[in-house]
């Protein structure tokens, strides 16, 4: 077993599923693999406090959370970006105990139910102890900037989140974590949008806090409501305010209200959801034979051009061309 405070440095490495802790043949030198990073983790001679970690890392297409308390670290990033490098951003949040982070030329202490937002591909640092908890996700950087147009000027600027936010967050992040390595592509898609969503509230909601309040339990529950009835009829064309809010007997303002306040409209959300099962069903080998119109009216799309320009926006390239790329 390790003892005592430990260095953690970062270099460009490997995809990983998971986070994984183990020793080189060499030096004996333990490495934490986390997404695309590997952490050198090096000990200082042994002292009596034994060293121990507790740990759940989970990776989703776009995200990675992770959670983690006992793992004192100093985890200093690439001095360059590399083309491998993803371009996301890392949403950090203190738990428990405190950290210290340094990026974009400012260097910051972040206290507990504070957190941070910082990027992958700029050089900085984060310092935490034995006794800091972590809950931390990182998403892509494009995706979230849509969100928050804004993305630039909340980098290194520490955000107080309220008991009932964090709660929300925390209920979000396990949601995630508890998604199984074989669940639907788009469900995994729809969880990391949520996340997405949430943060961008988050956010945005500091920004106005006299206008804006985390979301009660029970509008989080009718809002899980609604997106579960999206996903199960995302071919229907007819999708619409007014037919959810018809199920669900509210009225179709509510409905969008419920969306607006996780700063992604209706439409747009609906949008969404129906580009990522298009996604999905066109890297299905099973499905490698159809019309992509067939594929686009059964996402929900009964204009093809509007589904092929929107698709191309959203993913930088066709679906016919996304198909070719998976044989």
């Amino acid at each position: 077993m390790l003892a005592g405070l430990i260095l953690v440095t970062s270099r460009p490495g490997p995809e990983a599923p998971d986070s994984s802790i183990a020793a080189t043949s060499e030096n004996l030198t333990p490495q934490l693999q986390f997404g695309r990073l590997t952490f050198n983790v090096e000990s200082p001679p042994p002292t009596d406090a034994p060293f121990s970690i507790d740990t759940v890392l989970h990776r989703l297409p776009g995200a990675i959370v992770f959670i983690g308390t006992g793992f004192p670290a100093n985890d200093r990033m690439p001095d360059a970006a590399t083309a491998s490098s993803p371009d996301d951003v890392v949403f950090a949040v203190v738990l428990k105990g405190g950290a210290r982070a340094s990026q974009h030329g400012r260097e910051e202490v972040i206290e507990q139910d504070h957190a941070v937002l910082m990027t992958t591909r700029d050089a900085g640092s984060h310092t935490s102890s034995r006794e800091t908890q972590h809950l931390i996700v990182q998403i892509d950087r494009a995706v979230l900037a849509i969100k928050v147009p804004n993305l630039g000027a909340w980098l290194m600027r520490p955000l107080f989140l309220e008991t009932q936010t964090l709660r929300l967050l925390m209920a979000h992040c396990q949601e995630a974590i508890d998604l199984d390595e074989s669940a639907p592509t788009h469900l995994q898609h729809h969880v990391v949008a949520d996340l997405c969503s949430l943060i961008a509230f988050l956010i945005n909601g500091w920004e106005n806090r006299s206008e804006a309040s985390p979301p009660s339990s029970t509008r989080m529950l009718r809002l899980h409501a609604i997106k579960a009835a999206i996903e199960a009829s995302l071919g229907n064309h007819d999708l619409s305010a007014e037919t959810l809010a018809a199920a669900q007997k509210i009225s179709p303002d509510y409905v969008r209200k419920l969306f607006r306040e996780h700063g992604l409209s209706l439409s747009e959300y609906l949008l969404e959801r129906r580009l990522a099962f298009a996604h999905g069903l066109l890297l299905n080998p099973l499905r490698a034979d159809e019309r992509i119109g067939k594929i686009a009216d059964e996402a929900g799309f009964n204009d093809l051009s509007y589904f092929n320009r929107t698709f191309r926006r959203r993913y930088a390239t066709s679906p016919s061309d996304l198909r070719r790329s998976a044989t």
